[in-house]
């Protein structure tokens, strides 16, 4: 049985009640990015410079609009983008419920792939109020991913034993996981032994 109730698919369809979200999560994203809380490449979400000012548009149609940044400068920063943040991304991208935006989708992957690089809970470097908003985003954008946590396994953590295991890579861990509190909590000394057996 899921840990989490699914949602009826006639509820999916318009996927508005969830937009707000998706804007607070990707604007929290870029602003830890800004902050220095999520390494500097995560200002770009990985994105050409014309899409990422598109999105902060549309997220943001009455606020400031963002001066572009130098095409070589912007250039140096996308150069510095991890192979794992273009993976965690791709992997949520590929998990798209068939109903979302796919626009709204990529941004909201990006974002997710960027804050998993941080050293914080997977919320807190989205800028989201709890793990049950990031539940109510992965439900919304990712459901074939949502239905897959069963157990109710952390985010970040989900994330990254679900990459791993696509990739023939158990032992594959979040970046700045094991600075946390709740490290053993997630990796149990006997699944830790396990794993290197």
């Amino acid at each position: 049985m899921h840990a989490f109730p699914l949602w009826p698919a006639a509820e999916l369809a318009p996927l508005r009640s969830g937009y707000e979200l998706l804007v607070k999560a990707v604007t929290g994203a870029l602003q830890h990015a800004r902050q220095g809380a999520l390494p500097p490449f995560a200002r770009t979400l990985g994105l050409p410079q014309p899409e990422l000012l598109a999105l902060l548009s549309t997220c943001h149609p009455r606020g400031d609009a963002q001066a572009p940044i130098p095409e070589s400068k912007y250039a140096a920063i996308v150069g510095t983008v991890p192979r794992l943040f273009s993976d965690v991304a791709a992997m949520l991208a590929e998990r798209r419920t068939p109903e979302a935006d796919p626009r709204h989708a990529d941004w909201l992957a990006r974002a997710i792939a960027a804050a998993a690089l941080g050293t914080r809970f997977l919320w807190q470097d989205l800028g989201l109020a709890g793990r049950h908003e990031l539940t109510a985003l992965i439900r919304l954008y990712f459901q074939p991913l949502y239905q897959r946590n069963t157990t109710d396994v952390k985010w970040k953590r989900f994330l990254f034993l679900e990459l791993g295991a696509l990739q023939g890579n158990p032992r594959l861990k979040p970046p700045g996981c094991s600075g946390c509190g709740q490290f053993k909590v997630c990796y149990p000394p006997a699944m830790e032994a396990s794993a290197q057996r």
